[in-house]
């Protein structure tokens, strides 16, 4: 497990798929997981979210630095302005992957100790 002073440094390079990514971030954190998904307008006022393919290159940006002090939302945040993707992590229960919500100000190290507590 990440200590909050490591870094991981998750580098897009305009090479990048979205499986290399989830690969990376699922060995810093083994019991988190994050999806991605695109925008598309729906009917009137709505979007629909449509999951990303794993083979779809994630783009060109700047490195992304997420620590294991990183919160939830600041992922998704991080996610949604540098990458253009709308996401969703999830921490592991048992068999089962739950969306993180109500605790998504908890840090990286935080959910993925408190899943492994629960495994």
């Amino acid at each position: 497990m990440l200590d909050h002073y490591d870094m991981l440094m998750l580098k897009i390079d305009g090479k990048k798929t979205a499986a290399d990514f989830r690969k990376e971030f699922n060995l810093a954190f083994p019991f988190l997981k994050v999806d991605f998904f695109k925008r598309t307008p729906s009917k009137k006022d709505s979007i629909k979210l449509t999951p990303v393919q794993p083979g779809t290159v994630l783009g060109n940006t700047e490195p992304m630095e997420i620590t294991g002090g990183t919160s939830v939302k600041e992922l998704r945040e991080i996610i949604d302005s540098r990458l253009g993707f709308a996401s969703l992590v999830y921490r592991k229960s048992g068999n089962i992957w739950i969306e993180i919500s109500l605790t998504d100000d908890w840090s990286l190290d935080r959910q993925n100790h408190e899943a492994e507590q629960m495994n």
